[in-house]
């Protein structure tokens, strides 16, 4: 087949790119400023799209520039396309072709939480892996062709799925060190468990018996639970953070927080529920490379700690 019949009739990458701009501004003069080119230079451009099109674009109506019915629909079909091959330029300045890529898909405020603190080291310690973590944000709509590994809490998520407990949870009642100063003044030290109704409540939405079961595990009588609620944990945790009252969090998602002092936990022991967080692989996965090394480093990491 001859050459000239390969040949894509496309035009040059800079007279898209003025033309879009010179759309965006209607000005030739702002495109050029935004795509760091003359006046003269962008003008020109356009000039040499039009006669590879065999229309005009743009015409001057009163000193100002209007795009003509045939420059809006090419604009309408040539943005798309612009926006394709900047993303696959993109993906491939991203791209390092000699690693392996692991996916990890997390709930939101356990990858945040958790997670990260933890996976500088993995990454460090396996650098051939190239590491994505994605966002579990509805465990029904789990691509397990897409995803190499789950961390999340209870259930079965997937229907072929190896599954791995990571951590039997435990919940803690905390609050900012500025919240007990609030309330107890600089002279009070010590805190005891029937102090938290001396606070207000914050609340998951999604567990709303979760202060009820710490007062029973607490040895207390359960009373008003009144107080702000929020329908993420990682929202609850920023909430105790700044003072708006006593939270129960995991103990798994409170730590590092609990660490570096923004939180305080002076109420109680830990509580064990009955949930667990689980790290889940599909079965057809558990031999590659990629997830067996991940699986077996936070499984040695959970049990050292």
């Amino acid at each position: 087949m001859s050459n000239v019949w390969m040949r894509r009739y496309i035009p040059s990458s800079t007279a898209l790119k003025c033309f879009e701009a010179s759309v965006r501004h209607l000005s030739f003069t702002k495109a050029a400023e935004e795509l760091y080119l003359t006046q003269s230079a962008v003008s020109r451009q356009i000039r040499n799209l039009e006669e590879f099109l065999a229309r005009d674009l743009f015409i001057r109506l009163n000193k100002r520039l209007v795009l003509t019915g045939s420059g809006a629909a090419y604009y309408k079909e040539v943005v798309p396309l612009l926006d394709g091959m900047e993303s696959a330029c993109l993906r491939m300045l991203h791209r390092e072709d000699e690693k392996i890529t692991l996916t990890i898909s997390s709930l939101p405020t356990l990858a945040s939480y958790w997670l990260m603190p933890r996976l500088a080291g993995f990454q460090a310690e396996y650098p051939q892996f190239q590491v994505k973590v994605q966002s579990l944000d509805d465990a029904a709509k789990i691509d397990p062709d897409n995803i190499d590994i789950i961390l999340h809490y209870g259930g079965d998520h997937w229907p072929r799925a190896v599954s791995h407990q990571l951590i039997r949870e435990q919940v803690v009642a905390v609050c900012s060190p500025e919240l007990l100063m609030r309330v107890g003044g600089e002279e009070r030290k010590e805190w005891h468990v029937e102090d938290v109704t001396l606070f207000p409540f914050l609340h998951l939405s999604s567990r709303i018996n979760a202060w009820p079961d710490w007062m029973v595990a607490q040895g207390l009588e359960s009373g008003s639970f009144s107080g702000a609620s929020f329908a993420h944990f990682h929202m609850v945790l920023e909430a105790a953070k700044n003072g708006m009252g006593i939270a129960i969090l995991p103990s798994i998602l409170a730590e590092r927080s609990l660490q570096i002092g923004d939180l305080v936990a002076p109420f109680g022991e830990q509580v064990i529920t009955p949930h667990e967080y689980l790290l889940s692989y599909p079965a057809d996965k558990a031999d590659l490379e990629q997830v067996m090394i991940f699986r077996d480093w936070l499984l040695a990491k959970m049990k050292a700690s």
